[in-house]
């Protein structure tokens, strides 16, 4: 018999143990955590809400439920920097199994950082030799992400001007761009290019480059 089948033979005892005394068996809505790092959780099973502390690996609801009565536990309010979720066990009936476990999974949201650049042109054609693209590298020291802006996605070819992105940064973590290399022929600078990541994309950093 497998597992699933004897929990719901024993809820039903159980049950029918307690009517036969007079009683009604009673279930702790409750579960476990995974992830969860900053404050500001709060789950819900209808009415019945609790805010979780930061690193909580596990709640249980303020109310129990009775044999029958149907849960569903949900995410009311999401933790600082972070997504929470359901992942199994969300919602049913009391008594189908033994006890009631919920899994709820955090994840630390994240943010692309970026801006766009300007006065970025390719180098000149010159007798047999093509025009090629000149390139700027970018490194966010803080996760040491790098990206490497080229002159070919300029969508702006009179102003050399074009966007550029690095890779997602943590919720609530800083950030902090540099030049990493650039052709010696050009001068290029970087603002706006430090920060903390406050729930939403960074885009007004501007990487300037002109004629040296």
């Amino acid at each position: 018999m497998k597992f699933s089948t004897l929990s719901a033979v024993a809820a039903l005892m159980l049950a029918a143990a307690l009517s036969a005394c007079g009683g009604k068996a009673q279930f702790a809505v409750q579960g476990s955590i995974e992830g969860l790092n900053n404050s500001g959780l709060v789950l819900a099973n209808g009415s019945d809400t609790l805010p979780v502390p930061s690193g909580a690996t596990s709640f249980t609801m303020p109310r129990q439920i009775s044999y029958g009565t149907d849960y569903n536990v949900t995410v009311q309010a999401n933790p600082a920097h972070q997504t929470c979720a359901p992942i199994a066990g969300a919602s049913g009936s009391a008594g189908h199994t033994v006890s009631i476990a919920v899994a709820i999974r955090c994840i630390q949201n994240s943010y692309t950082v970026g801006g766009y650049f300007t006065g970025l042109f390719p180098t000149p054609a010159s007798g047999t030799t093509a025009a090629a693209p000149r390139v700027v590298v970018l490194l966010n020291g803080s996760t040491g992400g790098q990206v490497s802006v080229s002159s070919a996605n300029a969508n702006d070819t009179v102003l050399g001007k074009g966007e550029f992105q690095l890779p997602a940064v943590a919720d609530g973590a800083a950030y902090g761009v540099t030049i990493l290399s650039q052709p010696a022929d050009i001068n290029c600078t970087l603002a706006n290019n430090t920060g903390v990541v406050n729930g939403v994309i960074v885009s007004n950093m501007i990487l300037s480059c002109t004629p040296k």
